[in-house]
């Protein structure tokens, strides 16, 4: 699986729903993990797939409210 282009198109989809700019931050081989501040809302190596993008943006709409 390239997670780093998976990163990019949920990069890309938290900035355009949420009008925020989100970064990539180069980490461990095999790892993606999303944060909003500072709060862990998905990990991969933990749930062993992704979620699909309408799900992750609901995760961070829930942690944001």
């Amino acid at each position: 699986m390239d997670l780093r282009g998976a990163a990019v198109g949920l990069r890309d989809a938290i900035q355009q729903k949420f009008g925020v700019k989100a970064k990539i931050k180069a980490g461990f081989p095999g790892d993606l993990t999303v944060k909003v501040n500072g709060q862990n809302v998905f990990g991969y190596k933990k749930e062993g797939n992704l979620p699909a993008t309408d799900e992750l943006l609901r995760r961070i709409a829930a942690v944001q409210s």
